[in-house]
């Protein structure tokens, strides 16, 4: 991203996110190969992410309040 002439911000944002997204692919496939790709667009700069894993998606936890609580759904 450098040689792309990227801002400095931006780059440490791409770095953070990129942790982020190999952390959670190394933690829901049980495949050694994780893959990553930046790609560069007018509109900014994309990553990519990715394994041949087939690992089972976890299921999204139900939305909690700030606490940690289950929030329940208004009456209708």
């Amino acid at each position: 991203m450098r040689a792309w002439g990227e801002p400095a911000e931006r780059i440490e944002a791409a770095a953070l996110i990129v942790t982020e997204l190999v952390t959670n692919a190394v933690q829901h496939t049980r495949t050694r190969r994780i893959r990553c790709r930046l790609l560069r667009s007018a509109d900014g700069v994309r990553i990519c992410v990715w394994n041949r894993g087939r690992a089972r998606i976890p299921a999204p936890a139900c939305p909690a309040d700030p606490a940690g609580l289950p929030v329940e759904a208004a009456p209708a």
